[in-house]
């Protein structure tokens, strides 16, 4: 009786590797997409609400929220939507920023509407589920791999059972 090896001329080996290098890119983008909000500080905030003011001289805005008013300050690398900028921002306009604090102000990092930020916030939660799944599909050929292992590692103690 002839035994066949799951190793058998290698394409095994070549369909694994190929499927762990292509779970490893699809995780690097997702971390990738990730990467504008980690390089800025770690207590990430965001406000929703109401333009109060507007000091274009300052480079600041002023935001209403829920828990009160935020003075924004942006810089060159401020995010505005659509191509806006600070110049473009009225007072009573319904805005969403992230910002995070800096030297003991609040910088702006992303000035949008509250529909952009909604639509924004939609995304970041697909692709969140995505990464789940995506990781779930990496613990499966984990373990495929691994029960590959034991079916060689039997069929090795096989053959040595047969050889006596």
């Amino acid at each position: 009786m002839q035994q066949y090896s799951l190793m058998e001329g290698g394409d095994f080996m070549k369909k694994a590797l190929v499927i762990i290098v292509s779970v490893l890119i699809v995780l690097s983008v997702a971390r990738f997409s990730f990467a504008e909000e980690k390089k800025h500080s770690t207590k990430a905030m965001i406000i929703s609400g109401e333009v109060t003011a507007v000091d274009a001289a300052a480079n600041t805005l002023t935001i209403k929220g829920k828990k009160g008013e935020v003075v924004l300050t942006t810089t060159d690398k401020t995010k505005f939507a659509e191509g806006k900028t600070l110049a473009d921002v009225k007072v009573g306009d319904k805005l969403s920023a992230k910002y995070s604090e800096k030297d003991g102000k609040m910088m702006a990092w992303k000035v949008m509407t509250k529909k952009e930020m909604e639509k924004k916030d939609v995304k970041k939660m697909e692709m969140m589920e995505k990464e789940q799944k995506e990781k779930g599909v990496k613990k499966e050929i984990e373990q495929k791999m691994e029960m590959e292992e034991e079916m060689e590692k039997m069929e090795k103690k096989q053959k040595e059972k047969d050889k006596e």
